[in-house]
């Protein structure tokens, strides 16, 4: 049976493309007639992303950043920072054709995928920075036109790097360009507005990256393909912006917390991980375990001592972590059945 260390190694020494690695991964993970279910061999239940293959990933990602670190530090006594950004950049693409495109290494390539969107970023916001600053530019706009610029480098670094080397979590950092382009435009068209619906924004804009996250995870319900990875990633970027938007919108400040308050927090935090199990994916819930902890130490702090809470406190939010850990498939075996979704099942990761 083909494992996906034997297709690295023929990655490694040429023997296959980048684009013949990934077909020949899906092809092997088809199921063949005489061969057993997909269901059998793959779960999709476990939500699997790629990150470590071996300790040569921790290895050459320490390198990377020893190198970020290098060139940032000659680029501050150089005096020359845009330099840096474009080295950077630079570096970043010439590694990736060795370590992202043959050799197929997971954490280098997440990481030189950070590295060259962040030195695009860099070079965005200097370019801003070196046209606005002086410029006569209304002074609330600067640092909406600062952020529209680096935003859009983003996205277009994370996009042809995407093209080129195919890692999963260029679409979540070109999610992330795209919004702060967005949120710079807003805000260097209307400051006072975009200051005063900032939830407002940040929960609209999760809500198209958590959309764009379902289509792929749509295409690929059984977590087969790197269609799935990229839906992780997008899940990462959307549920914190989600969450971190919606439940103060609803709920109020959450420093001057009452009872019905926690409450509310609580109700919705169980909302959050009924979608969360619809879909399975667990960022929602993660996301939303601060405000939980919050509302669980504050009703813990109505009856106990304030030392007793805050052990109570993490003691239960352990006790909910690993209680649902250990029986997600049981849950989600149980609830699928019950409620109506016969429209989207197909889209949805089999219980």
């Amino acid at each position: 049976m083909i494992r996906d260390e034997h297709i690295d190694a023929a990655v490694a020494q040429g023997v296959l493309t980048a684009e013949q690695a990934e077909r020949l991964r899906e092809i092997s993970r088809a199921s063949p007639a005489d061969a057993p279910p997909v269901e059998a061999a793959a779960d999709p239940d476990d939500e699997k992303f790629r990150l470590i293959g071996g300790f040569n990933d921790v290895f050459v990602t320490i390198g990377v950043l020893l190198l970020v670190a290098s060139l940032f530090g000659l680029a501050n006594v150089l005096e020359f920072r845009p330099g840096f950004a474009v080295l950077a950049m630079v570096s970043a693409w010439a590694l990736s054709e060795f370590f992202s495109r043959r050799m197929r290494l997971a954490l280098p390539s997440i990481t030189l995928a950070l590295m060259f969107a962040g030195g695009a970023a860099y070079l965005g916001f200097t370019l801003a920075g070196s046209i606005f600053a002086h410029s006569e530019t209304s002074a609330e706009w600067v640092p909406g036109l600062w952020t529209l610029f680096a935003g859009l480098a983003v996205a277009v670094a994370a996009f042809v790097h995407e093209r080129r080397f195919r890692v999963p979590i260029d679409m979540a950092i070109l999610a992330c360009g795209i919004v702060c382009a967005l949120a710079g435009l807003f805000g260097a068209l209307a400051p006072d507005w975009t200051r005063a619906n900032w939830s407002l924004l940040t929960g609209l804009f999760g809500l198209a990256v958590f959309a764009a996250a379902l289509r792929f995870d749509a295409s690929d319900p059984r977590r087969e393909t790197r269609r799935a990875d990229i839906a992780f990633w997008l899940h990462l970027v959307a549920a914190p912006m989600i969450v971190h938007a919606v439940i103060p919108a609803i709920t109020g400040h959450v420093g001057e917390m009452q009872t019905l308050q926690a409450v509310a927090i609580l109700v919705l935090f169980a909302l959050l991980g009924l979608v969360a199990v619809i879909i399975d994916r667990r960022a929602l819930l993660v996301s939303g375990l601060t405000y939980a902890g919050i509302a669980i130490g504050y009703l813990l702090s109505q009856s106990v001592e304030q030392g007793m809470g805050l052990s109570l406190t993490l003691l239960l939010l352990a006790g909910l972590v690993l209680g649902l850990s250990a029986g997600w498939r049981s849950l989600r075996r149980a609830i699928l059945p019950l409620l109506p979704l016969d429209a989207v099942r197909h889209a949805i990761p089999p219980a």
